[in-house]
């Protein structure tokens, strides 16, 4: 009898031995599977604000980047990680909880730019430094070399970009440039002419990037890119105040909130009113609005117009002398609202 006692005994132990091997087996299996690399839904995370740890593995098991949000958790404590700052991590093909918890810690990678319609590559300069961008000063230098006229100004589109923080300057010019490339896809010829020719992609970025800087729409775009293209055709001197304006920039004397008679002789080859034809490069980098406009412009004789403070938009006229009495227009509602003011 004490015989069979004891081999019942020992098989109730063999058991729960045998038993509790298989819940530590269990256990492990699922501690292993919880902090297990997976692929990744998307090689960016974009955090808008500061989020708690907490906050971030809801967010990360919601979109598949961790099995379970407590691993996370865990992964974050283990290493001090409470709060994550806000912007954009590049994350690898794969990553583990702990992975992560080590990315998110080590801070953005990534930030969001935005580049508005008619910024100067020197305004994109200061903007990336602005955001914390390593190569914005590299991107600068490049942009405007010591010697000779831009290689890029025009050629960077405008638009908001996710960029790398310690990107070099030649990388996010190259970035901007491809986006150009990308987009102007679109523009279909034949572009209009210039003296019986055709003119070519850059020489319509150069117009559109008049276009860019003077009107004061959209909609008047297309009027606009076609006085441009009148008096090119005719010849007559472009006479754009936005090229005085850029002219200034690239001396070093910057923007005027308005031109003086003494401007309009600086010695540039900017100067539309000292020099023939379009000037050597764009003066900003125009968005699609205008290269649209400069690929297919309006239909319209004019050659002249004048902003009116009224209308809020431009007058525009063929005859000089209706360009005179437009001129006196604008300067009667210029006096009429700073009288009412």
């Amino acid at each position: 009898m004490n015989k069979v006692v004891l081999a019942l005994a020992g098989v109730v132990v063999l058991g729960a031995a045998g038993g509790a091997f298989w819940v530590k087996k269990q256990r492990d299996d699922y501690e292993k599977w919880r902090f297990a690399k997976i692929e990744m839904s998307e090689n960016i995370a974009r955090l808008p604000a500061n989020w708690s740890a907490q906050t971030l593995a809801s967010r990360l098991e919601k979109s598949k980047k961790v099995r379970e949000s407590g691993a996370f958790e865990e992964a974050a404590q283990e290493i001090g990680l409470q709060t994550i700052a806000a912007g954009a991590y590049a994350l690898p093909q794969t990553a583990s909880p702990r992975d992560l918890a080590q990315i998110f810690k080590a801070g953005p990678t990534h930030a969001s730019v935005t580049f508005p319609e008619g910024f100067t590559g020197l305004q994109m300069a200061r903007r990336l430094a602005r955001n914390g961008f390593a190569g914005a000063k590299d991107f600068e230098n490049r942009v405007y070399p010591a010697q000779g006229a831009s290689p890029h100004e025009g050629f960077l589109f405008p638009s908001t970009y996710f960029l790398p923080l310690k990107a070099s300057g030649r990388d996010l010019i190259g970035t901007l440039n491809d986006e150009w490339r990308e987009r102007t896809r679109e523009l279909r010829g034949p572009f209009p002419s210039v003296k019986g020719r055709p003119i070519s992609l850059r020489e319509l970025t150069i117009i559109a990037s008049l276009v860019e800087r003077e009107a004061v729409s959209a909609a008047e775009m297309p009027l606009v890119a076609r006085v441009i293209l009148n008096r090119l055709n005719e010849p007559m001197r472009l006479q754009i105040d936005a090229t005085i304006q850029y002219a200034r920039v690239l001396e070093g004397s910057g923007h005027t909130p308005r031109l003086l008679y003494a401007d309009l002789k600086i010695d540039s080859p900017f100067n539309s009113y000292k020099n023939d034809g379009l000037p050597p490069t764009p003066i900003c980098n125009p968005g699609m609005d205008a290269l649209r406009a400069a690929a297919k412009p309006a239909k319209s004789d004019a050659l002249f117009y004048v902003f009116s403070p009224k209308l809020k938009r431009h007058r525009f006229s063929r005859g000089y002398d209706e360009f005179l009495k437009n001129k006196r227009l604008a300067k009667n509602e210029r006096e009429a609202l700073s009288g009412a003011s």
